[in-house]
């Protein structure tokens, strides 16, 4: 049955594009088609939930309509991955019921609900596949429709260099997988992952740690850790929003199954050194993905900028698991493995509501610029609640689920400190203090988006006259907003599954004993707040209500406000060595600087890595380029003789081969 309904899902994001293609002639087939599509990821939904909790393994072959093996096969790890990206994408869809018939029209709207089901179906592959061509075709899929997504909302010059960088760094990602791919080869009889997770612990260490190296290179870049994260904030923000949240909540996740699938079932963990590359790599990542985002003024580049640092925070997971298992402590491995696996769930969840947020503060305001905001609550109560719970879960406060799986993090660093080594005892409270860095910075970043535009007055006319989206937009976000104060509550139900996934992982890991007392707590606790506010409610019966006071003036004005920029300005003059703004000031005209008629101010952030790695390397490749364009002349006789040098050459070549 679960088989059967499992190639259901399948066939339908296969041919769903079909019915909205024909929408020119029959009207209907847009609703059709997206009523079918949400059925299906509730239907994936409930396989992967099955197969989770359940056990149940389900395989698919469809080596018979291709010319290579090409095999699905949902395992534990598979069936987590499945739920989260279907979990995500329901909501997405309903959201889109209305956001893409109000924003879009035309062959753009055909497009976008044509795509859509392509995109949801490359993930499903990755996470289902179970031999290297059918993981690499969802992977170039993947690519390709995402980019095609982004496209959908414009063709500006912009827009296609980003999406150009975007696709370059990509499909660099995905030469370092494929290549990790070709390693096995020579040890394995064949691509299927089952061979390859039996034959990844008998080959040779250099051989491991080529695999392990290309994998954490390709699907980093995926991923978008620092510093192969230089798509993240050029694309995720110029995607429709809905696209952003599949992107930010769903994809990326994609690559952090790679990563686990790679280190530790196909290579079964390695020597410490790996764990310490992946902690460090995310603790670079939550730091400045963190610092970068609480710059932003723009508030789906500041999000995209946060989904950095929260991948930071999975790494250092998968990265403090890797050093446990190399320690022998698998207790505190499967803890913080847990811990990764947990946050990838619960980052898909608040931050596709986050993205799903801002479409829709977009949709009444017409404008994603924080500094143009303020008072939306009034305004959007619905939205503004739903978008607040989204920042208690992304900063971890108690009774969300961010707070369980930073919390589990804490706990794995505070044990493996115990460990008689002396870089572990040296590293991993280190690790600590980073965690608690992020964890800050990140609340400050986030009481900065809430405060400056939801609170207070509106600081444009397109603020003040927001209305609330249609009730679809709302139930979308609400569901998401649910599922993540339901996971901080009763965090069991998630918790003990995860627990049997790191068993699975790292072949006989024990099961977190932390577990199930944080499982008892929170009920708990939620009941003791609950009993704290209703007491404080009954006892604050009465309300007295007074003007604030305006510095003596007849009243308040915007302009009074903390701006986006002023409320970050502090840190970014604590933090200034990362940002160092390049800052221009002109004067008109430039003759008489005492007696100016206009000046301008332009203030422009660039981050470190693109200033000190991307821009060196694309001018060298530049430089390269214009020194070989001397070789095209244009003369024939010049030509003729890179023939005849060639041809002398390749005899040499063989001479002595």
């Amino acid at each position: 049955m679960t088989s059967l309904a499992f190639n259901a899902f399948l066939a339908v994001l296969l041919f769903v594009p079909a019915v909205t293609l024909v929408s020119r002639w029959w009207k209907g087939a847009r609703v059709f088609a997206s009523l079918i599509l949400l059925t299906a990821t509730l239907l994936g939904g409930a396989v992967g939930a099955a197969c989770w909790w359940g056990g149940i393994g389900v395989a698919v072959d469809l080596s018979a309509f291709t010319p290579v093996p090409f095999a699905l096969m949902i395992d534990r790890l598979s069936a987590f991955f499945l739920l989260l990206i279907s979990a995500v994408s329901a909501p997405v869809i309903l959201f889109s019921l209305s956001y893409i018939e109000r924003h879009y029209e035309g062959a753009r709207r055909v497009w976008l609900w044509a795509l859509l089901p392509w995109f949801l179906l490359s993930m499903v592959i990755v996470v289902t596949a179970s031999t290297g061509f059918a993981f690499l075709f969802g992977w170039e899929l993947m690519t390709l429709v995402s980019a095609g997504l982004v496209m959908t909302d414009g063709d500006s010059q912009e827009r296609r260099h980003n999406t150009f960088i975007y696709l370059l760094m990509m499909h660099a990602g995905a030469a370092a997988v494929f290549a990790a791919f070709m390693l096995f080869l020579p040890h394995s009889a064949g691509l299927q992952f089952a061979t390859m997770s039996a034959t990844g612990t008998a080959m040779s260490p250099g051989v491991r740690t080529a695999v392990f190296l290309l994998a954490f290179v390709g699907f980093g870049a995926k991923a978008g850790i620092i510093p192969l994260h230089l798509w993240l904030p050029k694309a995720h923000p110029i995607a429709p929003s809905p696209v952003s949240a599949l992107m930010s909540g769903v994809m990326l996740k994609t690559a952090v199954y790679g990563f686990i699938r790679f280190a530790f079932d196909f290579l079964g963990t390695g020597p410490s050194w790996w764990g310490y590359v992946v902690l460090l790599a995310g603790a670079l990542s939550g730091v400045l993905g963190v610092l970068y985002a609480l710059a932003e003024n723009d508030l789906k580049r500041l999000l995209a900028y946060s989904s950095i640092e929260n991948i930071g925070i999975i790494y250092m997971g998968l990265g403090a698991s890797l050093l446990f298992a190399a320690f022998h402590a698998p207790a505190l491995a499967a803890l913080a493995l847990c811990a990764a696996l947990l946050h990838s769930l619960n980052h898909a969840l608040f931050k596709s509501l986050l993205f799903l947020g801002a479409g829709a503060v977009s949709d009444s305001t017409h404008t994603v610029n924080i500094e143009e905001l303020g008072g939306l609550l009034r305004c959007m109560p619905g939205t503004g609640t739903v978008f607040l719970m989204a920042c208690c879960s992304i900063v971890g406060l108690p009774l969300f689920n961010g707070f369980i799986s930073e919390w589990l993090t804490f706990q794995s660093f505070l044990a493996g400190a115990t460990i008689t080594n002396i870089p572990l005892s040296i590293i991993l409270p280190l690790m600590i203090g980073v965690l608690a860095l992020i964890g800050g910075l990140a609340a400050a970043c986030f009481a900065k988006v809430y405060g400056v535009a939801f609170l207070g007055r509106p600081r444009s006319a397109n603020a003040e006259h927001a209305l609330e989206v249609p009730l679809t937009m709302q139930a979308a976000m609400m569901v998401l907003a649910g599922a993540c104060v339901l996971i901080g509550i009763f965090p069991g139900f998630v918790l003990r599954p995860l627990g049997v996934n790191a068993q699975e992982l790292l072949r006989g890991g024990m099961l977190p004993s932390v577990i199930a007392p944080l499982a008892g707590l929170m009920p708990r606790l939620a009941l003791g707040i609950a009993v704290i506010f209703a007491a404080v409610a009954l006892v604050r019966r009465v309300r007295r209500t007074t003007s604030t006071w305006a510095c003596g003036l007849a009243g308040l004005d915007s302009r009074m406000q903390y701006t986006s920029t002023a409320f970050s300005k502090p840190l970014r003059k604590v933090f200034a060595e990362v940002y160092r703004p390049e800052r221009a000031v002109e004067v008109s005209p430039a003759d008489r600087p005492y007696f100016p008629t206009s000046i301008s101010y332009r203030s422009v952030r660039t981050t470190s890595f693109e200033k000190s790695l991307y821009r060196p390397a694309v001018e060298g490749i530049v430089s390269i380029g214009h020194r070989l364009r001397r070789l095209q002349t244009g003369n024939i006789q010049v030509y003729l003789l890179y023939i005849f040098l060639a041809l002398i050459g390749a005899l040499v070549f063989m001479r002595f081969v």
